[in-house]
């Protein structure tokens, strides 16, 4: 399962990708965190070594069945746009989609008014992010955890591999 979301921006990204591949291992998954990728950016310009990240990135989707998105909001009121954007590609590549998300608050509750119609659809983030979940049969788990744990956390992140793992043995995976 690949482990999508801004952990890899975190300081302690590696620990935090290893505790979480340990949490996966223990329902039978085997966790692909992305800086598990072999990158050799070593005198690649700036462009080239995120195209270089893009591609390693891709591969790793490619090589996972299903995906774990963080949900969490970060950088704003909404979730990491990269990660967004792996749950786009593995949902159309037809591949299940699960998320999670340490603020339990809707979408439309944390976007401040200002002058924009806001999505009130009762949804963690953006519809079109929810939008694979629900497709694949399943529901973002939402936490609420106090504001100091919102990173580090990984009780939500539990639920969802204990939600995939059962996804998978009600469909004879």
């Amino acid at each position: 399962m690949y482990l999508a979301g801004p952990d890899v921006f975190f300081p302690n990204a590696l620990d935090v990708g290893e505790s979480k591949k340990a949490i996966c291992a223990e329902s039978g998954f085997q966790g692909v965190f992305p800086l598990d990728a072999k990158l050799e950016l070593a005198g690649l310009p700036p462009k080239e070594q995120g195209y270089y990240c893009f591609d390693a990135m891709v591969e790793l989707m490619e090589s996972c069945e299903l995906v774990i998105a963080n949900l969490t909001p970060f950088r704003g009121p909404s979730m990491d746009v990269g990660t967004a954007v792996e749950i786009g590609y593995v949902h159309g590549r037809g591949k299940p989609v699960f998320g999670y998300t340490n603020i339990a608050t809707d979408y439309a509750e944390r976007v401040a008014p200002d002058g924009f119609f806001v999505e009130a659809f009762n949804l963690a983030d953006n519809l079109m992010v929810e939008g694979p979940i629900y497709k694949t049969g399943a529901q973002v788990v939402r936490s609420s955890v106090p504001s100091e744990e919102i990173y580090s956390s990984l009780e939500a992140f539990r639920s969802c591999v204990a939600l995939a793992a059962e996804w998978f043995r009600t469909r004879g995976q």
